[in-house]
């Protein structure tokens, strides 16, 4: 995820921030760590000396997005007032690659986009078990360099992951309100 945001934001994000500058990516190891350090950093940066926004990212896996969305919402809002948006990437990250096969195709010159992208299995990337289903399609697909460079390539308006397109908006209209 830490890989895929340190291209996708410098896209997506409002007039005014900068990543690295004023916008900063807290990567964790695993879902665990994320949990854990969520009511410490909120209780910190509640009490920060200037205007902080958090905005949590979390693969769904196995578990109800709602639920697991609320969770979060929950543990945010028991520890602080900083506001906090929280998106969940639906199944997997590698559901918001397969919203842009053209980008896939970009890193794995075998894959050809033409031939999978009105398949009725990536019409809804996000419900297909993306991960099995890329290293099907993909016999030497890697996470960590398709997580580096598939990102490069994605275009930003026009992808069929659903939650992906929903981070998108969500982040946008989360900071454009920021004063």
């Amino acid at each position: 995820m830490e890989n895929l945001l340190k291209i996708i934001l410098p896209k997506i994000l409002p007039e005014g921030f900068e990543l690295d500058i004023n916008c900063f990516l807290r990567p964790h190891s695993g879902k665990s760590d994320l949990h854990k350090s969520i009511p410490k950093k909120i209780r910190a940066f509640s009490n920060f000396n200037e205007k902080v926004k958090i905005i949590i990212v979390q693969d769904q896996d196995s578990n109800d997005c709602k639920l697991l969305k609320k969770k979060i919402v929950e543990l945010c809002s028991e520890n602080g007032d900083c506001p906090v948006l929280v998106r969940i990437a639906c199944r997997e990250l590698e559901a918001w690659y397969l919203g842009d096969m053209d980008a896939i195709e970009k890193v794995y010159p075998k894959f050809k986009a033409k031939s999978h992208r009105n398949l009725a299995k990536f019409r809804n990337p996000d419900i297909c078990n993306p991960y099995n289903e890329l290293v099907k399609i993909i016999k030497d697909f890697q996470k960590g360099k398709a997580s580096r460079e598939i990102p490069e390539y994605m275009n930003i308006d026009n992808n069929t992951s659903e939650s992906f397109n929903q981070f998108v908006k969500g982040v946008v209209k989360f900071l454009e309100f920021s004063a």
